[in-house]
């Protein structure tokens, strides 16, 4: 099977405690694929050696949590994310750049993509446009041609568990976008220069085109369309 990293959510437990968690939904959706996932968690101090002593050949920034405002230049909204977890998946995304490994990020993992490579993030959609992107289902358009050939669809149905988002304000300029919703929210958008995609959707959870997102994670396994090599 392929070793392929991914994220953790970061949760505070009783008396300070942090705990680190994956949702089974990943494990069974990406076996699938032939793909093994491998946990990285969020205070180790030497996640090189994952990579060097692992044939790790791809990385996915999972889901859960908020990114902290402070790194795009915003006074937080809530109090739900990880100083730890920040730092562990930019250090995850210099090393996909170090070793040219294909990453995909999903919801969070996509946000923070954005915020990595300099972009922002409303952090209230349904305060900015009047629609909630939390636990519904939603339309996409496709606005990539490559994207729209690949995929064989303009349109197709996402699941939304998030209340953070991009728009084209915030997203950032050294990526470009390939899927939005209806009210301006960019859900799904790539770097055309490295293997690095970020989608605002979950794959592995209910509720979504089944048939479409195979198609989006072979391209993320064979390093294709918006990861080109």
């Amino acid at each position: 099977m392929m070793l392929i990293a991914i994220s953790q959510r970061s949760m505070k437990m009783d008396k300070g405690a942090c705990r680190d968690a994956l949702e089974n939904d990943y494990i069974g959706y990406y076996e699938k694929f032939g793909i093994a996932l491998v946990p990285v968690p969020n205070v180790s101090r030497n996640l090189d050696k994952y990579f060097k002593e692992m044939p790790i050949k791809g990385i996915i920034l999972s889901g859960g949590n908020s990114i902290n405002p402070a790194l795009y230049g915003a006074k937080p909204k809530n109090g739900d994310f990880s100083n730890e977890r920040d730092a562990t998946e930019k250090k995850i995304i210099e090393i996909a750049l170090k070793r040219k490994l294909p990453l995909l990020g999903e919801c969070r993992g996509g946000q923070f993509v954005n915020v990595f490579f300099g972009g922002k993030l409303v952090q209230d959609i349904e305060e900015k446009t009047g629609i909630s992107h939390v636990r519904v289902k939603h339309d996409v358009q496709i606005m990539d041609k490559k994207a729209e050939k690949f995929l064989g669809s303009k349109k197709f149905v996402v699941n939304s568990y998030h209340k953070q988002g991009v728009d084209k304000s915030t997203l950032s300029r050294q990526l470009k976008p390939f899927a939005v919703s209806d009210d301006g929210i960019i859900e799904g958008f790539y770097h055309p220069k490295h293997m690095i995609a970020g989608i605002l959707w979950h794959p592995e959870r209910e509720g979504c085109d089944k048939e479409t997102n195979k198609k989006l994670v072979k391209a993320f396994v064979e390093g294709k369309l918006f990861w080109e090599k």
